[in-house]
């Protein structure tokens, strides 16, 4: 038996993948403590892990993060994730190193998780803490030769010049564009007692950690040659099924619609009008039933005849109706979609969307529309394209049974137990 101390970000999208992880390592009769958002306390203990909160200062207790951090709002591309790593992320650490000692006071940890937006346990197993491990619920961010730098949504590229386009990128990135990110890391560590990184945060700081999980796979992750050894590709995390879910009065027409699309703007980038609106407006000629989540009751003054619309609908329960889904490029619905074969329409530029997107095109899974608000035309020619085209769909397809090989949860639990010294046979 280990003992594992989890801190995840308080974001649906990064509570959510590690729920599956928590019941398998309580069912392998392991210790686990999880800190995170208040709001999510009952679907902690729902695990078997013991539940402990994020400081009041980090965790917007179910506000909207925009209003939670507003300055976001009037960001985007490389100046938005900037400021998620200074004033998010980095600024974050120092609070969650006060939660982490609070419970290693009396939880002595073999290992220590995070996932992609906490910094805490990276620098806590710095500081003489047990060894770490990172959940990647987000698209691969470690600097590569073989890719361009996070955040510029651009495909890798082959051959010899795409390599010598990304190495290029990447020095003037990490050395100049983000030269203000890596001395505000320097800063924080300097309050934590930690020595300055010896290089860029984002290149030097992947290196500091025990073990990474990605969650994807090779069809959906871009090759690189120079993968750090510790970092393991453990597949999609799909949430368990929900067993409670009651349908709405037109679930029916799901199955007799001869088409079905769905819209969805996850739950940190749901401004309306970028995407759900237009797609609405794009598709209220086509003979297509739309599916509109999450759209709170009262955000659509009236629905027109084509258009379905709920706050929250179970994914496991959704997706086997629909034929196309229009996306902002939430990593784990848009890897939901494709592991059920859905090609997909892409439009988002914040936080992750950018390289989600450019992951779908370079995967042939769908259209990356490169935009935050595409117009109502962009978005019919783009589904028409989506419905007659056979590519978009065999590539999903073929994504899915490279999903179907892998057993997130189990792997990451082995994983885990190797990195805490246990071997449970």
């Amino acid at each position: 038996m280990a003992r594992f101390l989890m801190m995840t970000g308080p974001y649906p999208g990064h509570v959510a993948p590690c729920l599956p992880i928590a019941r398998k390592l309580v069912e392998r009769n392991h210790q686990l403590v999880w800190i995170t958002g208040c709001r999510y306390q009952g679907e902690v203990e729902s695990t078997g892990a013991r539940f402990y909160p994020l400081p009041e200062e980090i965790d917007p207790k179910g506000m909207e993060i925009y209003e939670f951090y507003p300055e976001l709002k009037r960001l985007k591309g490389l100046a938005q994730i900037k400021w998620w790593i200074k004033h998010v992320f980095l600024d974050g650490a120092l609070r969650e190193i006060d939660a982490l000692n609070a419970v290693l006071a009396h939880f002595p940890a073999d290992v220590l998780v995070g996932d992609t937006v906490t910094l805490g346990p990276y620098f806590r197993s710095e500081m003489g803490g047990p060894p770490s491990a990172c959940l990647s619920v987000l698209p691969n961010c470690t600097p590569s030769c073989d890719t361009a730098p996070y955040g510029m949504g651009l495909l890798p590229g082959t051959g010899m010049l795409a390599r010598t386009r990304n190495r290029l990128l990447n020095l003037f990135t990490q050395h100049m564009l983000l030269r203000d990110v890596n001395r505000y890391a320097n800063h924080v560590r300097r309050q934590l007692g930690l020595e300055p990184l010896d290089g860029p945060l984002l290149s030097t700081m992947p290196r500091k950690i025990s073990l990474t999980m990605q969650a994807s796979t090779n069809a959906f992750e871009y090759p690189r040659s120079d993968q750090l050894e510790h970092v393991h590709l453990i597949g999609p995390i799909i949430p368990q099924p929900d067993n409670t879910f009651e349908p709405p009065s037109w679930w029916a027409d799901l199955k007799t619609a001869k088409t079905v699309v769905l819209v969805n703007q996850g739950t940190i980038a749901n401004i309306l009008e970028d995407l759900i609106v237009p797609t609405i407006n794009a598709l209220k000629d086509q003979q297509m039933l739309v599916v509109a989540v999450p759209v709170k009751e009262g955000d659509l003054r009236a629905l027109p005849d084509h258009v379905r619309a709920a706050p929250f609908i179970p994914f496991d329960h959704l997706l086997p109706h629909i034929d196309v889904m229009v996306t902002n490029g939430g990593y784990g619905g848009t890897q939901w979609a494709l592991a059920h074969g859905i090609p997909l329409v892409v439009a988002g530029e914040t936080e992750d969307k950018k390289e989600v997107a450019a992951r779908v095109e370079w995967s042939g899974a769908g259209i990356n529309l490169r935009k935050q608000r595409p117009s109502p035309e962009d978005i019919r020619q783009a589904v028409r394209e989506v419905l007659t085209n056979p590519v978009y769909r065999e590539n999903a397809k073929r994504i899915q049974s490279d999903f179907a090989q892998y057993d997130a949860p189990r792997q990451a639990v082995e994983l885990l137990e190797a990195l805490a010294g246990q071997d449970m046979g």
